[in-house]
C-alpha cells in the first residue's frame, strides 16, 4: 500500500448547531461526504435522545454532556439503520433502540471496512467509481486524538437493548416521538415524527441528493411505498442523514421524483 498522507489532530471532531431550543445538529467535518452523515440530539423534560451515532472515530457522549444548558439527564441513542456513518458511536450509551431487522447488521459492524480505502476491495472502488465516488487514500482529513491509525480502526459493535419499529412512541419528558417504517434503503430503515413539532427526522430514507437503492440490503418496492408514505405525513421539516432540514414542498418533490424514476 502506498504511504498514507500525514494527518493533523483536529481541535474539535464534531460541529453543533441548534436549529431549534431542544434540537441540535452533530456532524463530523472531518470525515469524507461519503461516509459523513448527521447525529441529531432532541432535548426533553427528562431524558435527552441522539438519533444516529456517526462514525465512531471520537466519543460523542462528552460533546452531549458538554452542550449549552445540559442537564443530568439519561441520554438514548436511536440508530435510523445499521450502516457504519450511523452506528459507530452506538455502543457508548447504555439505551439503544434498533428495528429488529438491522439486528444482525449491527453485529457485524465490526467487519465493515477501515478508512483507508487502499484496503478496500477492487470490486467495491469500482462500484464506487462508477456512482461517481472517487476516493482519496484516506475517508478523514484529520484525526481526533494523537496515535488514532484510520488504517486500523474498526467500528465497536453494539446489540440493542431495546428494539423499535413503526408505531412505539419514545417520551422525552413533554415530548413523544412516534417511531415510522420506511424500508427501501436497508429492511429496518425508521424515522421519528415530532407531531408537536411537525417535524421529521429521515434517517436516509430520504435527503436531498441522489438517494441509495442499490445495495443488497435495498428493496426498490419497499421505497415505493415508504415514498408514497412520505406524501401523506404531516411534517413541516424534515431533518435527514444527510444534508441540511428541508421543508414538507421539497419533501414532496424529493418523493414524487423517485416514484416516477421507479414507475410507481
Amino acid at each position: 500500500m502506498d504511504a498514507l498522507p500525514h494527518l493533523t489532530v483536529a481541535t474539535h471532531w464534531f460541529s453543533t448547531t441548534w436549529v431549534t431550543g431542544r434540537t441540535a445538529l452533530l456532524t463530523e467535518p472531518h470525515i469524507h461526504g461519503l461516509i459523513q452523515a448527521n447525529l441529531w440530539y432532541l432535548r426533553g423534560h427528562e431524558r435527552d435522545l441522539l438519533v444516529d451515532t456517526g462514525n465512531g472515530c471520537a466519543s460523542v457522549r462528552p460533546v452531549l454532556e458538554r452542550l449549552p444548558g445540559r442537564r443530568d439527564h439519561e441520554v438514548l441513542a436511536l440508530v435510523t439503520h445499521a450502516h457504519i456513518d450511523h452506528v459507530g458511536g452506538f455502543h457508548e450509551f447504555d439505551i439503544r433502540l434498533l428495528h429488529p431487522a438491522e439486528a444482525e447488521a449491527a453485529a457485524r459492524i465490526g467487519e465493515q471496512v477501515p478508512l483507508a480505502t487502499g484496503q478496500w476491495s477492487a470490486d467495491l472502488l469500482k462500484d464506487l467509481a462508477d456512482g461517481g465516488f472517487i476516493l482519496p487514500p484516506l475517508l478523514v482529513d484529520a484525526i481526533p486524538r494523537e496515535c488514532f491509525d484510520p488504517a486500523a480502526f474498526r467500528i465497536t459493535p453494539a446489540a440493542p437493548t431495546h428494539l423499535v419499529q413503526g408505531g412505539d412512541v419514545i417520551d422525552l419528558g413533554g415530548r413523544r416521538l412516534t417511531v415510522i417504517d420506511l424500508p427501501g434503503h436497508t429492511p429496518g430503515s425508521i424515522g421519528l415524527l415530532d407531531e408537536e413539532e411537525r417535524a421529521l427526522l429521515s434517517g436516509d430514507a430520504v435527503y436531498e441528493g441522489g438517494l441509495i437503492d442499490t445495495l443488497p440490503e435495498s428493496d426498490v418496492a419497499a421505497y415505493v411505498r415508504t415514498m408514497e408514505r412520505l406524501l401523506q405525513l404531516e411534517a413541516d421539516v424534515v431533518y435527514p442523514g444527510h444534508g441540511g432540514p428541508f421543508g414538507r414542498e421539497t419533501l414532496h418533490d424529493i418523493a414524487r421524483d423517485y416514484l416516477r424514476r421507479a414507475g410507481g
